[in-house]
């Protein structure tokens, strides 16, 4: 998702042939070698191996000669990494991002004056950023360089944007910056994982330049939300970490309350004996509210009929701290907002049958609860935190899943040929387990799949199938599905039971 809204084509082309330079500079390559590779013209593999050179000589501040009398080489001097940041941070979008955040002040006119871009190229570069931000009912205005919608979300959107590209690093300096970020940290320590890191502090320095910038620019919250975070909310402090900037009672408790849900914005509990554990017992048992009773329903739901009999809480702390932060800020703001999870890829789920399962009762659970009187505001958020929650979960539903895995004994004849498609289809079931067939042991197995009756022992008490080469394979492929599935649910349901 990141690399379609800040890459136009012909950088995505230029990391894909960088890559291929890194892969092949052992020795020197021709440009047919590239050009038939990638499927690129000639011409185009020069044009981009020109604009290459011209990026690293940018960045290494020598130059950097690939095509050479002999062919094309690269001696490796910048990574793969450090280029694909480098095209990041220099796309027109992230450009916009910062000079809307960092010089408000700016229109298009002098954006494209100061960093060198046609007009027509940035409108046209910014769509994907504005489609973006469209679905967050955001609205960006391209000419004036503004945005308008939810204060909070528009917030988010920047720091989820911005650390996702750059991690904080190489951004604008603040002028009279009144923030001191070192009793900042001191302050969000107990609170925030890992704080004295040196990721925490440049997490914390970009929180704390959006609130800056924004208010400074005249975008400021004038109401508390519905439902607080369950981090202490402390407006003394936020006065004086505004040092002045906020007069207004009101707007600082709803700044001050602000600051406290982006510490719980991101599931980030990683140890057991993390002291917000204590906050939020305290605070499920003072505050009954619509955040607490979604996660109420949603842990009873999750406990009583999706995971084992002997699932306990109390061994899953760090689970349940990340769930309530997914379903706190989602209960808080009330809208769907961008996560850094949903800019990353996860195409390993795509084929996961246990986030899939997953990701269907929950969805379907809170479909249902958004029906009810005053969470109206669920159905938007459906999709997201379900998927949120199966992602978190599937790891640890899978370690259960595997445990009700079906031992399947197979009983042929020895013949590679015939047996080998058969083999590959079980072994592709990811429910399934193939294991050796031992004389009489039949506690070590669960099924036995023979190509003939006459092969299954007459003393074994499992259920069985036969699988019949002569026979319409396709059908018998079916067939021996349905039934290992329905072993795999039966004891799914013994485990549960």
């Amino acid at each position: 998702m990141l690399e379609v809204i800040m890459l136009d084509e012909n950088a995505k082309r230029k990391l894909l042939l960088f890559k291929f330079l890194i892969k092949f500079s052992d020795k020197k390559r021709s440009i047919n070698f590239f050009e038939n590779n990638l499927d690129y013209s000639y011409s185009r593999v020069v044009y981009l191996l020109d604009l290459i050179q011209q990026d690293l000589t940018n960045l290494t501040g020598e130059a950097v000669q690939l095509i050479q009398a002999k062919g094309v080489q690269y001696n490796q001097n910048i990574s793969y990494d450090m280029y694909y940041q480098h095209l990041l941070t220099n796309s027109i979008p992230y450009q916009l991002l910062v000079s809307m955040l960092y010089y408000p002040k700016d229109n298009l006119d002098k954006f494209c004056e100061k960093n060198f871009h046609s007009k027509t190229t940035v409108v046209r570069r910014s769509k994907l950023l504005s489609d973006y931000f469209k679905q967050f009912n955001i609205k960006m205005n391209t000419t004036q360089l503004r945005l308008s919608g939810d204060e909070r979300v528009i917030r988010i959107t920047f720091y989820t944007l911005i650390w996702s590209t750059s991690q904080g690093v190489n951004l604008p300096e603040i002028i009279n910056n009144p923030f001191n970020y070192a009793r900042v940290k001191k302050v969000v320590s107990p609170y925030f994982p890992d704080s004295s890191s040196y990721s925490a502090h440049k997490q914390i320095a970009l929180i704390l330049d959006i609130l800056y910038l924004r208010v400074r620019s005249g975008y400021i919250l004038h109401e508390k939300t519905e439902i607080m975070p369950y981090i202490p909310i402390n407006t003394d402090q936020m006065n004086a970490l505004f040092n002045g900037l906020i007069t207004n009672p009101q707007t600082l408790a709803a700044e001050a309350e602000f600051a406290s849900y982006l510490l719980i914005s991101a599931p980030n509990f990683f140890r057991k004996n993390d002291r917000r554990l204590t906050l939020i017992t305290d605070y499920l048992k003072n505050q009954p509210n619509q955040a607490t009773k979604l996660l109420k329903e949603f842990c009873t739901v999750l406990s009583e009929q999706i995971m084992p009999q002997d699932f306990s809480w109390e061994n899953e702390s760090i689970l349940f701290g990340n769930i309530v932060n997914i379903i706190f800020s989602s209960a808080i703001i009330k809208k769907p907002f961008p996560t850094l999870f949903h800019l990353v890829n996860r195409s390993r789920y795509a084929n996961n049958e246990y986030y899939h399962q997953l990701y269907s009762q929950f969805k379907k659970l809170f479909q249902k609860i958004s029906k009810r009187k005053d969470f109206n505001w669920l159905k938007e958020s459906v999709p997201q935190l379900s998927d949120s929650l199966a992602s978190l979960l599937v790891p640890v539903y899978e370690s259960f899943q595997l445990n009700n895995v079906v031992r399947v004994a197979l009983i042929a004849e020895s013949n590679y040929l015939l047996i080998q498609p058969l083999t590959k289809f079980i072994e592709e079931i990811s429910f399934v387990q193939l294991v050796a067939y031992k004389q009489g042991a039949f506690s070590s197995f669960d099924f036995i799949l023979a190509t003939s009756a006459y092969l299954i022992p007459e003393e074994s008490p499992l259920p069985s199938f036969v699988f019949r080469f002569s026979a319409d394979n396709d059908k018998q492929y079916i067939e021996l599905y349905e039934a290992l599935k329905t072993l795999h649910n039966q004891k799914i349901i013994s485990t549960y039971s």
